[in-house]
C-alpha cells in the first residue's frame, strides 16, 4: 500500500515549470491538481531563491497543499554514459562505481554529482547508465525549492521517472545486486520519446534498464497538427536509426509521453506514418488509465512528467536516479578502534620484551589485512585495465597499413560526386560491417545516381533504401536513409 499522503512532483527546465499534486488511493496514484508556471526569466544561481519564492505564491494560489516534492531536472542537464562493470558485492560495488565514474566525465569529478541507473550482478557483468550532473545546477534547484518553502526528498531526470513508474523494475536499489532473471537470453529494445514543444527526450530500455538518454531540439511549427505529426515521424525514424541494433527485431516500439499539448489523434497519425516496421504506443494512457485531468485543459496534458516524478517518490522504490541522495561519489567513514594494548605496556613494565613482540605481531596481522584488502579491491581496477587494454589494441588496427575504416570511408566517398548536389549528415558503421547512411540531396536524381554507385562497388552489398521523402512541403530537397554491408571487413 502507498498509504494516503500526498507529494508534488516538479519537472523542470530552463524555461518553467509543470507542477502535479499526487495522492494515492487504494494503491493507485490519484492527481489531486496539475499546473504549469512559465518563468520570467532564465533560470540560474543569482535568481533561484527569487523564482523559488514566486512559485511559492504560484502554488499558494492554484491550492497546491503539498510541501514534500520530488524535482525532475531535464536531460539537457546531465551527462550520461552506458557503462560495464564486474560482478561484485552490494560493500564493493560503490568504490567500483566511484572509480568508473571519475573516469568516464572529463569535468573534475568535485564538480559532479553521480549516480546511476541499472541492474548490478554478484555473478557476471553488468551493463548500466552512469548520470552525471554539476554540482552548480544541482545547487541552484536546491535554492529554488528552499525559496518556494519545499523539502526536496529526491532529484531525478524526469524523462526516466516516465520510464521507470510504467517498468518498476528498470533501477532496483543498491542494495540488492541481485542478478536479473529472465526467461531466455534475447534482449527486449524498447525506446520512450517524451516531446515539448521546442524539444524532446529519447531514451532506450533494454530488458527494462535504461541503456541511453538524449536531448533532442525539435524546430518550431506553426502548421497543423498534421506538420507536427510528420515532424515527430521523421525525428523517430533518424533516433531509432541511429541507436537501434542492426538485427533488432520488428516492429520496435516507442512509448510517447506527450508534455506539449498534441492533439488526441497524433499518435494514431505516427502509426499510420511509421507502421509496421515502427509501432507508437500512448505513455500517458499506460502511466494514468483514467487520465489526467480534463483532456481538452493543456495545462493539464503538458504535467505528465510531474506526475510521474511524484510517483516515482511515492511508490516503494527509490527513483530511478536521486542527485540529492546519490548512491555513489560519497566519501566512506573510517572508524578507528582504540588501541588498548598500550595500557598493558605502562603497567607491565617487566613484560616489555614480549609486549613489544606482541605489538609487532599485531602490526604485521594489520598489513596483511591491509594488503588483502587492497589486492582484493585492485582486482576491479585489473578487469577494467585489461578491457581498456582491449579496446587499445582495438583501436591500434587504425594505424596500420591499410586501416579497414579508411579503405572504407575512401569507397563510399569515391560514390559521391564533387558537385555539392548530395550529401552526408549521419553515418553508422558497426563492427559486423553493417552502415546506415542517412544525408540530404538537392534533386532525386542525385540521390539514385549515388545509390546506383554504391551498388556497383564490389566493397558493398545488401544496399536498401530506408526513405526517401521531401524535407519540407514546399522545398526540392530530399531527405534519404541507406542501410548496406561492408564487405571489407568481413
Amino acid at each position: 500500500m502507498l498509504g494516503t499522503r500526498t507529494q508534488l512532483g516538479l519537472a523542470i527546465d530552463e524555461f518553467g515549470i509543470v507542477v502535479a499534486e499526487v495522492g494515492a488511493r487504494s494503491g493507485r496514484p490519484d492527481v489531486h491538481r496539475a499546473g504549469h508556471w512559465r518563468f520570467e526569466e532564465k533560470l540560474n544561481l543569482d535568481n533561484a531563491k527569487a523564482l523559488g519564492q514566486q512559485l511559492r505564491q504560484f502554488l499558494r494560489a492554484n491550492h497546491f497543499s503539498s510541501k514534500q516534492a520530488v524535482i525532475g531536472i531535464p536531460t539537457k542537464w546531465v551527462i550520461a554514459k552506458e557503462i560495464t562493470i564486474p560482478p561484485a558485492s552490494a560493500d564493493a560495488l560503490t568504490g567500483v562505481l566511484n572509480i568508473q565514474a571519475e573516469r568516464a566525465f572529463s569535468l573534475n569529478a568535485s564538480e559532479l554529482v553521480f549516480d546511476y541507473c541499472g541492474r548490478t550482478s554478484t555473478t557476471e557483468r553488468s551493463d548500466v547508465l552512469l548520470l552525471a550532473a554539476r554540482r552548480e545546477i544541482v545547487d541552484q534547484v536546491k535554492d529554488f525549492a528552499a525559496g518556494a518553502g519545499l523539502q526536496i526528498r529526491s532529484m531525478t531526470v524526469s524523462a526516466l521517472a516516465l520510464g521507470s513508474v510504467v517498468s518498476r523494475a528498470s533501477c532496483p536499489r543498491i542494495e540488492g545486486g541481485t542478478p536479473s532473471t529472465r526467461s531466455d537470453d534475447r534482449e527486449e529494445h524498447r525506446y520512450g520519446l517524451y516531446t515539448r514543444p521546442t524539444y524532446c527526450e529519447f531514451w532506450t530500455q533494454v530488458n527494462g534498464s535504461p541503456r541511453s538518454i538524449q536531448h533532442v531540439s525539435l524546430a518550431s511549427t506553426n502548421g497543423t497538427a498534421g506538420d507536427r505529426a510528420e515532424l515527430l515521424t521523421s525525428t523517430i525514424q533518424r533516433l531509432l536509426l541511429l541507436s537501434s541494433q542492426q538485427d533488432a527485431a520488428s516492429p520496435q516500439r516507442v512509448t510517447a509521453y506527450d508534455g506539449s499539448g498534441l492533439p488526441d489523434q497524433t499518435i494514431q497519425q505516427l502509426n499510420e506514418r511509421l507502421k509496421p516496421q515502427i509501432i507508437v504506443t500512448d505513455g500517458g494512457a499506460q502511466l494514468l488509465p483514467d487520465g489526467l485531468g480534463s483532456p481538452d485543459d493543456p495545462e493539464q496534458a503538458q504535467s505528465i512528467a510531474a506526475v510521474a516524478v511524484a510517483m516515482a517518490g511515492l511508490g516503494t522504490d527509490r527513483p530511478p536516479v536521486d542527485f540529492v541522495n546519490p548512491r555513489i561519489g560519497l566519501k566512506k567513514k573510517t572508524s578507528r578502534k582504540p588501541i588498548t594494548v598500550w595500557a598493558g605496556i605502562i603497567g607491565a613494565a617487566c613484560l616489555l620484551a614480549l609486549i613489544a613482540v606482541l605489538v609487532d605481531w599485531q602490526a604485521d596481522r594489520r598489513d596483511i589485512a591491509t594488503y588483502a584488502e587492497q589486492l582484493e579491491l585492485m582486482s576491479e581496477d585489473i578487469a577494467a585495465a585489461r578491457e581498456i587494454v582491449d579496446r587499445i589494441t582495438y583501436a591500434t588496427s587504425w594505424t596500420s597499413q591499410e586501416p579497414v575504416f579508411l579503405n572504407f570511408l575512401r569507397e563510399l566517398t569515391l560514390t559521391f560526386p564533387e558537385e555539392p548536389t548530395i550529401w552526408v549528415t549521419n553515418l553508422r558503421l558497426s563492427d559486423s560491417a553493417g552502415a546506415a547512411l542517412v544525408g540530404n540531396a538537392s534533386t532525386e536524381e542525385s540521390f539514385y545516381e549515388v545509390m546506383d554507385k554504391i551498388k556497383q562497388q564490389d566493397a558493398f552489398s545488401n544496399v536498401q533504401m530506408i526513405h526517401l521523402r521531401n524535407v519540407g512541403r514546399d522545398l526540392r530537397e530530399k531527405e534519404f536513409a541507406i542501410n548496406f554491408e561492408y564487405r571489407g571487413m568481413k
